[in-house]
């Protein structure tokens, strides 16, 4: 492989890998998934397809509110907008 094909290569894998990360952060993907509690700020355990809704970034469980910070397929980071606490929960519906 010479360095023009190594080139376009790299282009399109990273151009794949910022679409997967952008379409995994919207609200769209985030409230289609089933989410279990894994560790840290905690506002519940469990969160199912659609059972909750997401406004302007910020996600309302059964415990309180917290900023989204950043979503990839099997993990959602979540952060208390007072205290700045993350919290972490695993994505169960998603197989990587």
């Amino acid at each position: 492989m010479n360095y023009k094909n190594l080139g376009i290569f790299l282009i399109i894998l990273f151009g794949i890998i910022f679409i997967l990360g952008f379409y995994f952060n919207t609200s769209y993907f985030i409230e289609n998934q089933n989410w279990k509690y894994s560790s840290g700020y905690h506002i519940g355990d469990w969160f199912s397809k659609k059972s909750f809704q997401i406004d302007n970034r910020k996600i309302n469980g059964n415990r309180g509110e917290a900023k989204i910070i950043f979503s990839f397929g099997k993990s959602l980071w979540i952060e208390n907008p007072i205290t700045k606490e993350k919290g972490f929960y695993t994505n169960k519906n998603f197989n990587f």
